[in-house]
């Protein structure tokens, strides 16, 4: 019974999506480190990219939060943003701490970190964006 409680239809697209929303934020960053952008400037650039497409992901397929009322629209983006905001700055602050302070690789500290961003999101989401109206 537990095991239902985390495998249905919200999680398991929450993956989907998240995994999506993580090649298009790896893909994006990989390329900026490529043209030799600064880690923060990558990352931001990325996460860019990514919080956008996650945006319409989650709306649409994840939480299915089906208004596209303006008022909606603003409070759902509002605390969408907010919430990537807050997980974009730890995860910035730890991708320099990792990549330029320790000397680790540039790309996998970005999975790494994208491991704990997924769990972040999902929980502000969850929580605080898609909320049953």
């Amino acid at each position: 019974m537990m095991r239902m409680k985390y495998f249905n239809r919200e999680t398991i697209s929450y993956v989907i999506c998240g995994a999506l929303t993580t090649a298009v934020g790896l893909v994006v960053f990989w390329l900026c480190e490529g043209a030799g952008l600064h880690t923060a400037t990558s990352n931001t650039i990325s996460t860019i990219a990514a919080v956008t497409f996650a945006y319409f992901a989650n709306k649409i397929v994840v939480f299915q939060s089906a208004s596209w009322k303006p008022s909606v629209l603003v409070k759902e983006i509002l605390a969408f943003i907010s919430g990537r905001f807050v997980i974009y700055v730890l995860e910035t602050l730890l991708l320099i701490v990792l990549i330029d302070v320790v000397g680790l690789p540039a790309f996998a500290c970005k999975v790494f970190t994208n491991l704990l961003v997924i769990v972040g999101n999902y929980l502000i989401s969850k929580k605080a964006v898609f909320i049953s109206r």
